[in-house]
C-alpha cells in the first residue's frame, strides 16, 4: 500500500480522540480493503471528529492516516486518491451533506 508510516484504527469517536494526533496529515476512510475517501487536514483529529458528526451509521469503517507537512498535503492527497480510490462511495455517504468535505471519486473501467 502506498501509505507512509500510516496507522489504521476503527472509525469511532473514542479511537479518534485517543489515537489521532492534532497534526497536519492525510487520511483515508476504508471499508475493508476498499478506500472510499482520501482527505487532508491541518488538524487530523478535528477533521475526523467533524466527519463523525455528519456520518451517523459508520458500520465497520476504519480510518488510515499519516502525518504530512502542510506544504505537501495537497499533492500527497491527490497521489493517494489516484492510486487507492477504485469505486464510488456508497450512495448513503455520497448523497449526504458534508460541509467542507469533498469526496474524490474516480471510476476506472476495466477493459
Amino acid at each position: 500500500m502506498p501509505w507512509r508510516d500510516a496507522r489504521t484504527i476503527p472509525l469511532t469517536r473514542i479511537d479518534i480522540v485517543s489515537q489521532v494526533p492534532s497534526e497536519s496529515g492525510i487520511y483515508g476512510i476504508l471499508d475493508g480493503a476498499a478506500c472510499l475517501l482520501v482527505g487532508e487536514a491541518w488538524n487530523l483529529k478535528a477533521r475526523l471528529l467533524e466527519l463523525m458528526n455528519v456520518l451517523h451509521e459508520v458500520g465497520e469503517l476504519s480510518v488510515i492516516y499519516e502525518l504530512c507537512r502542510e506544504d505537501e498535503r495537497a499533492i500527497r492527497k491527490e497521489t493517494l486518491a489516484a492510486e487507492l480510490i477504485r469505486h464510488s462511495p456508497p450512495p448513503e455517504i455520497r448523497n449526504q451533506e458534508l460541509p467542507g468535505i469533498r469526496f474524490e471519486i474516480q471510476c476506472r473501467n476495466s477493459s
